[in-house]
């Protein structure tokens, strides 16, 4: 897939194909059911554990049970060639290109114009980690190590820089002046962890001004 340019897509209202009914299959749709998108998964046979999930989701879905067919690729905003099959993810793969739709093939990354990457994250911070596709395994490795290392108090560091933030930004200041950098070794999350709310507010805007 050459190299890779990591983006966080929002998913909301996009249309999803998913085509394939296995394990894979499965694996892609778990990753994307959190997001209130348009979903639809064509396979001639779909295994119990994705035919449970699709009944469990909130986000709207249609399931086809048939072999996909290159009009499905209608109105398709991300496609994820994912059957058993290699030449018919080619196939996904060629048609999606050639309308200019992302695709990601699950049998050869060299096709896909788009990857999965291993998420690691608390509260409302997310890291993405990707080690390319000669060792597909060691990204989610790293991502768990991440996921270890993120402090616990990290989402009410991020409530309370959006509130400072927002103050700053009302008051006239730039937000490429705001020194993110300096937060991060200052002791606002030792506060936080000791419960001094008011203190570490007060030591964040002191980083950042």
């Amino acid at each position: 897939m050459g190299s890779a340019y990591l983006v966080a897509l929002n998913l909301a209202r996009l249309n999803v194909l998913v085509v394939g009914g296995g394990e894979v299959a499965l694996r892609k749709v778990r990753g994307l059911c959190p997001s209130p998108l348009r979903l639809v998964v064509v396979a001639p046979d779909i295994c119990p554990g994705l035919t449970q999930l699709l009944e469990e989701v909130e986000c709207e879905v249609a399931i086809l049970e048939r072999k996909f067919l290159p009009s499905d690729l209608a109105d398709c905003q991300l496609v994820f060639a994912a059957t058993s099959d290699r030449f018919v993810n080619a196939e996904i793969s060629r048609l999606c290109k050639k309308k200019g739709v992302l695709v990601n093939n699950v049998s050869d990354s060299g096709l896909s114009t788009f990857g999965n990457v291993a998420l690691a994250g608390r509260g409302g911070v997310t890291v993405g980690v990707s080690s390319g596709s000669k060792v597909p395994g060691f990204s989610k490795a790293l991502g768990k190590l991440i996921d270890e290392i993120l402090p616990a108090e990290i989402n009410s560091l991020l409530a309370i820089a959006a509130e400072v933030r927002s103050k700053a930004l009302s008051s006239g200041v730039s937000a490429s002046d705001l020194d993110w950098e300096k937060v991060m070794s200052s002791p606002v999350l030792e506060l936080i962890r000791a419960g001094e709310i008011v203190r570490a507010e007060e030591s964040l805007t002191e980083c950042l001004f």
